[in-house]
């Protein structure tokens, strides 16, 4: 009895799994599944977006300060987006005081500034950056004059 219980015992810990205990997922709602797969979209057209326009203008510049000879060469490593969340944060918190202000033209501004300087993977502050862009550019669609 003492070898057969040590056995079961031992093939029962290599059984077990971490979801045995779950029943069920509950499936999420419609609006926040369409909500996650905006974030994630959001957050690769900005992340190729900003590597798009870094690879742009670096190249311009080191074009401009490269001699002669070495302008005919063609560039060999593109360089990485950098992203910087202190000057996303401060973008963001300026765009807020456009829009407490009345500016949403600032706000606007403001907020793809933070977009660029934003990593891809913070999904919860791209969504809020969404959302304020959403309400800028209602703001922005107030003020001006109906033809």
């Amino acid at each position: 009895m003492g070898s057969d219980g040590g056995r079961k015992r031992e093939d029962s810990r290599f059984a077990w799994n971490v979801f045995d205990g779950v029943k069920a997922f509950p499936p999420p709602t419609p609006d926040a599944l369409m909500d996650d797969v905006d974030v994630a979209i959001s957050a690769l057209e900005y992340a190729r977006a900003t590597a798009a326009l870094l690879t742009s203008s670096s190249s311009k510049v080191e074009e401009a300060a490269a001699p002669e000879s070495e302008r005919d060469q063609p560039s060999s490593t593109p360089s990485e987006p950098v992203y910087d969340k202190r000057i996303a944060d401060e973008a963001y918190k300026a765009a807020c005081a456009a829009l407490a202000a009345g500016k949403p033209d600032a706000a606007i501004r403001s907020i793809h500034v933070a977009f660029a300087s934003c990593p891809p993977e913070k999904t919860t502050a791209l969504s809020k950056l969404r959302s304020l862009l959403d309400l800028a550019s209602s703001q922005q669609q107030k003020q001006q004059p109906q033809h």
